[in-house]
């Protein structure tokens, strides 16, 4: 986290906060980066799309924290008061507090979570691109041959006029070394124009979609891939999130050649996904050999899942 980034927030909350007529005035360099604001936008647009990104990232945030936040920047539908103080008061008594001072210590340490995920999200790489990932669930078919990956993806815009997002995919091969014949087909939301290999393993898709976003603005759709067959796969499925991610679910349905043990990935370093292995809290498919997981609140850099053997 750098120290403007936080000091920029700080900087929003006196008067009417984000209602205010001169908050794009008040709004720093940071803050414009990681809200994909631009010289050209007009006031209104700044207060759009910095407000958009911010209730997104406060959804992450605790009861406590979110509700002194929210009020602190005037972002709440019941804390629009022309003062902060009035907004504060208003947040201690959500909070079970007697004194506006309890909410503002919790709107600052909020600012600080917030200031941390803002600068990590400047440096994500399809944040860059203009949008990123807000929830995915994917359907890993290990029943089929060759295997099946099937996802649904929420993204959000972070530019306006969003008209083409970027799709990849890494496949490597147990004890293989040939390239990955990854297949992708965009089942809805959008259609595959161009791809290209990044690596024997990875490959990335450009994808089109049916109208251009407007920054904070969201977008569904699925996507099917295929590469090898079942017996060179990875005993693994993941999802390494390059930022922040709310949330993430996946089912894998193994058929009746069920692995002797499977276990849970939860937030582990992608250069551990080999090594790891619990001594217990194996889990168990249901009778169609079908197992789901479900994460919240998933971190950047680390890697979520399942993994299996036998």
């Amino acid at each position: 986290m750098t120290a403007s980034t936080f000091d920029e927030l700080q900087e929003i909350p006196r008067g009417r906060g984000m209602q205010a007529g001169d908050v794009a005035d008040r709004i720093g360099p940071g803050l414009r980066r990681a809200c994909g604001v631009t010289t050209a936008d007009a006031p209104a647009t700044v207060r759009r799309k910095v407000g958009t990104r911010l209730t997104e990232l406060c959804d992450r945030l605790p009861h406590d924290l979110r509700i002194s936040v929210l009020a602190g920047l005037a972002l709440h539908p019941q804390a629009d008061h022309q003062f902060m103080q009035d907004r504060m008061s208003w947040a201690a008594h959500q909070i079970n507090r007697d004194h506006p001072r309890a909410a503002v210590r919790r709107m600052k340490i909020g600012f600080r979570i917030l200031a941390e995920q803002l600068d990590e999200l400047v440096e994500a790489p399809e944040l860059s691109q203009g949008w990123h990932v807000c929830s995915l669930r994917a359907l890993f078919r290990m029943d089929v041959e060759p295997p099946q990956l099937t996802e649904d993806r929420v993204i959000i815009a972070s530019v306006d006029d969003l008209s083409e997002i970027e799709l990849r995919l890494s496949a490597p091969a147990s004890g293989q070394t040939a390239d990955s014949p990854i297949v992708a087909s965009v089942l809805y939301g959008g259609e595959i124009t161009d791809t290209e290999r990044i690596t024997p393993s990875h490959r990335k898709f450009s994808v089109r979609l049916p109208k251009p976003l407007l920054a904070g603005e969201k977008h569904e759709y699925g996507v099917r891939f295929s590469a090898f067959p079942r017996a060179l796969m990875p005993p693994f499925y993941v999802m390494t999130p390059l930022q922040p991610c709310e949330r993430f679910t996946v089912r894998v349905r193994f058929g009746t050649d069920v692995p002797d043990r499977i276990w849970r990935l939860d937030g582990i370093p992608p250069r551990a996904i080999d090594d790891f292995e619990p001594a217990d809290g194996l889990l168990q498919p249901d009778r169609l050999g079908e197992v789901s997981l479900e994460f919240s609140k998933l971190h950047q850099g680390l890697s979520y899942g399942m993994r299996w053997s036998g």
